[in-house]
């Protein structure tokens, strides 16, 4: 059984967990969450992307998966979907859309090819974190930009599995819940200051943060659900 919103694959056996989360997930699809954040997010990726998606630009979409919010993002710029799920990526939203089948980690480009990585609620994925990184500099022109959105995975209710303070919960628990709702790739340790680490130790610079909101009552309580963050490569 799959969820394709995010082309995640359930267990065989459908526990209580899983039901939960697929009851959670269709109250936001009732009220058009998911839409109403990829065209927030379509709107953020473009500011911080800047000239970068210029005329003939060459961006990539990794970890793109059934492609809603790369929908969202084509224009005048050469736009590809990357991502190591075949199912996600013959299922596209835009079947138009040029994908490739690929790992983040090992990206079929020349060195010095991409104008635009763009990473949405990928890295959090990725084993090899410092990999992705040193793979993603290798590929993107000197003054490339590197757009990623990581979610606050200590947050009151855990962004992916929708599970309360999951972080708190014993190994084991995690494992359960993240198995039961496909995330069994989720790496709960990844955080802001950890991904920036290893852009740093890559080469990258930092141009700008932005501090992701969704729901009023995270603003009151000044905790950030999630960021996104614009990474430059030196200009030479």
């Amino acid at each position: 059984m799959r969820d394709w919103t995010f082309g995640r694959v359930f267990p065989p056996k459908r526990s209580g967990f899983t039901a939960l989360y697929v009851t959670l997930v269709r109250v936001l699809h009732a009220i058009r969450f998911y839409h109403l954040r990829n065209e927030r997010y379509a709107a953020l990726i473009r500011s911080l992307a800047g000239s970068a998606f210029q005329k003939g630009g060459f961006s990539v979409d990794l970890g793109c998966g059934p492609g809603a919010l790369t929908a969202l993002l084509r224009g005048d710029h050469i736009l590809l979907g990357v991502d190591s799920d075949r199912e996600a990526l013959h299922n596209f939203a835009e079947p138009d859309i040029p994908r490739i089948q690929a790992s983040a980690e090992r990206l079929p480009f020349s060195a010095k090819s991409v104008d635009v990585v763009l990473a949405i609620s990928l890295v959090e994925h990725i084993e090899n974190q410092s990999a992705f990184f040193v793979e993603v500099a290798r590929v993107l022109k000197p003054g490339g930009r590197l757009v990623i959105q990581l979610p606050e995975l200590r947050y009151l209710i855990e962004p992916h599995t929708k599970w309360p303070l999951l972080y708190l919960w014993s190994p084991t628990l995690q494992a359960r819940i993240l198995a039961a709702t496909g995330y069994r790739d989720l790496n709960l340790s990844t955080t802001l200051s950890w991904v920036k680490s290893f852009a740093a130790a890559a080469g990258f610079s930092v141009d700008r943060v932005i501090l992701i909101w969704h729901f009023r009552l995270a603003q009151i309580f000044r905790f950030p659900m999630g960021y996104f963050v614009a990474f430059k490569t030196a200009n030479t």
